[in-house]
């Protein structure tokens, strides 16, 4: 039982040690990031091609290859 909890322990000392050195290197290298574009939002409108489906967002004007869709 000692052997699990000092894995576990070990294991969030682990995770949280690499989190703080990456916000420390966002900080020291990427200063001006805010983080806005995380989760894409107020990035785009909702009438852009990337947030419809299916037929809606194709261009029949556009030649499609097997490379676009692998």
């Amino acid at each position: 039982m000692g052997l699990v909890i000092g894995l576990i322990i070990a294991a969030a000392t682990l995770v949280s040690w690499r989190w703080v050195k990456g916000i420390d290197y966002m900080i020291k290298n990427h200063p001006d990031y805010k983080g806005e574009d995380l989760f894409d939002e107020d990035l785009h409108s909702d009438n852009d091609v990337t947030k419809t489906a299916g037929r809606d967002g194709w261009n029949d004007d556009a030649i499609h290859t097997e490379q676009d869709f692998m």
